[in-house]
């Protein structure tokens, strides 16, 4: 099976390394001409399959043979590009392994599903919590918890992930990206649906705000860059602690033939938007929302959902009340108080260091290909996590 892929980021070439066997890059699509030689050479990409732009791509498999020889395509581009990328994809009859949000809006999410079933192509969506094993068992064990009536979830974005991604990086403005909600909590919606095959019922409340990541937050003598920063050995949200003395967030840092990541790292320090202090940024998404909605099934279920990203904790806490007892899940263990009197308490910290998110990247990814080989859906599509996604649009 041969593959496109648009996108050459830290997602994507994670996908690219959990590739089954039999099942190759013919194509690849990448605006940064270090990152697009190199991810090809890494692959295996021939030189007529790499292309610096998707409109380049599109062109050259129209007028040549290798439209043929197209037999699936991997999108992580940018969230805004999702959509328009995929329409073509389908359009063309392949089917689609497409990053995560699926669309920044309902009417963009629609078209694309419209054209899906139009088509008969299917296109597949990296929710990796429906394949991690932690997340499983809690669907499991939420079975047994009887009508469920309320739940409480709360994703803490940790403060390497939040300085990097939402307020120095790619993700930090809601004109870039899309509102922090769709971006980091489309996945932990779809997990809220997946477990309860709920319907959304009534209206969804959000109350979001940027409460600590802006310039009125900033301590007293916090430098514009951390490289110059007289609190840099004590800021927890240190630049110079994060990527150069701990080694973290640094896989999509690109290193230049002849340089090394240390020299890249320094640069980028100086002068790159990863060396800003983060309350000296131009971010404007939220570091803090909370989300409530009503859920249905065959009774109603309260529905609270949070995001924090001021706290310096990491992971995501679920509490799920039901008739029948109580589930409780921090992240490193499952707890189930049952009404009855009996507790079950599981232990999975083991998982939270594991690579490829414990294994459910391999696994997403592999659940695609198979499903493609055998003629059916696969586990994650653009149908399934509707509803969730659409939480996320209302949620704003």
């Amino acid at each position: 099976m041969n593959i496109a892929v648009i996108g050459a980021g830290n997602r994507a070439r994670k996908y690219l390394g959990c590739l089954p066997e039999g099942v190759h890059v013919r194509c690849l699509v990448e605006p940064d001409p270090l990152r697009l030689r190199q991810t090809a050479a890494r692959f295996g990409v021939p030189a007529d399959g790499c292309f610096s732009s998707p409109d380049a791509f599109f062109a050259s498999v129209i007028s040549s043979a290798a439209e043929r020889s197209v037999d699936a395509v991997i999108i992580a581009a940018p969230d805004r590009l999702h959509v328009p990328l995929a329409l073509q994809c389908v359009e063309r009859g392949w089917p689609v392994l497409l990053e995560k949000p699926a669309a920044s809006t309902e009417s963009a999410y629609r078209s694309l599903l419209a054209a899906s079933e139009r088509k008969g192509v299917p296109v597949a969506l990296c929710l990796e919590m429906r394949f991690h094993p932690y997340f499983q068992r809690i669907k499991e064990l939420t079975a047994t918890l009887g009508q469920l009536r309320e739940i409480d979830h709360t994703e803490h974005v940790g403060p390497d992930r939040m300085a990097h991604t939402f307020v120095r990086g790619l993700w930090s403005r809601r004109a870039d990206a899309g509102p922090i909600f769709l971006s980091k909590c489309c996945h932990d919606a779809d997990f809220i649906f997946w477990i309860t095959g709920a319907a959304l019922d009534g209206p969804v409340r959000s109350k979001g705000a940027r409460t600590k990541f802006r310039a009125s937050g900033a301590p007293e003598g916090a430098a514009y860059r951390c490289v110059s920063c007289p609190l840099a050995a004590t800021c927890r949200y240190s630049a110079v602690s994060l990527y150069l003395e701990r080694g973290e967030w640094i896989d999509g840092f690109d290193v230049p033939d002849g340089e090394s990541l240390e020299q890249v790292i320094r640069r980028e320090l100086a002068s790159g938007r990863y060396g800003r202090c983060v309350y000296h940024c131009d971010n404007n998404v939220y570091d803090t929302q909370e989300v409530t909605a009503t859920l249905m099934t065959s009774a109603p279920i309260a529905l609270r959902m949070h995001l924090e990203g001021t706290s310096l904790e990491e992971g995501r806490t679920t509490v799920i009340h039901g008739e029948a007892g109580t589930l409780t899940a921090d992240g490193g263990r499952i707890r189930v108080e049952y009404a009855d009197g009996r507790v079950l308490d599981e232990d999975y910290a083991h998982l939270r260091n594991l690579p490829l998110h414990a294994g459910a990247d391999e696994a997403l990814v592999r659940d695609f290909f198979a499903a493609l080989s055998a003629g059916r859906q696969p586990s994650a599509t653009l149908v399934s996590s509707f509803t969730a996604h659409r939480l996320c649009f209302l949620a704003g």
